[in-house]
């Protein structure tokens, strides 16, 4: 039986919930806004968050921030990859298990900087995501420039 410690913090304007959706993984795809078409999963673990996809590609598990609010959990947070560049999330985890997340992603090159807007749907999985720290040591032993998939970012 897992136990689930969150802490509220109450500001004047809502809500804060720190590490509310730890212990969380949210399965979908993740893609074009108009139809993500890969097969994806969102892990929530001790104030961070990654993407299978996006750790394989070599972006960094990111802190997250969290608001109740009157639909659900609202998410932020940022995934970052020296090589790769950015994805800043904005998600909603609904009561009825589903989450929607816009995402964009930004690459800055000397030269110009690419922006493309895409999107995660899925649904809570019941699972348990790794731990934070054995997320990190399975990165160490991944190749992003070994995955094609990896070339879409």
């Amino acid at each position: 039986m897992m136990i689930r410690l969150c802490i509220l913090l109450v500001w004047p304007f809502g809500v804060f919930a720190e590490g509310l959706l730890d212990g969380r993984v949210f399965e979908g795809a993740i893609g074009p806004v108009e139809n993500p078409d890969l097969a994806d999963s969102l892990h929530f673990e001790n104030g961070h968050f990654w993407s299978d996809i996006c750790t394989r590609c070599g972006f960094e598990p990111g802190p997250y921030s969290a608001d109740v609010s009157a639909e659900g959990v609202v998410f932020r947070g940022q995934l970052v990859s020296a090589e790769r560049g950015t994805f800043t999330y904005e998600g909603l985890a609904r009561a009825d298990g589903s989450m929607g997340v816009a995402i964009r992603w930004e690459r800055k090159r000397w030269y110009w900087t690419a922006r493309r807007e895409i999107a995660f749907r899925g649904r809570d999985a019941g699972a348990v995501p790794l731990s934070l720290d054995a997320i990190k040591a399975k990165m160490k032993e991944m190749d992003p420039g070994a995955n094609p998939l990896c070339a879409r970012f």
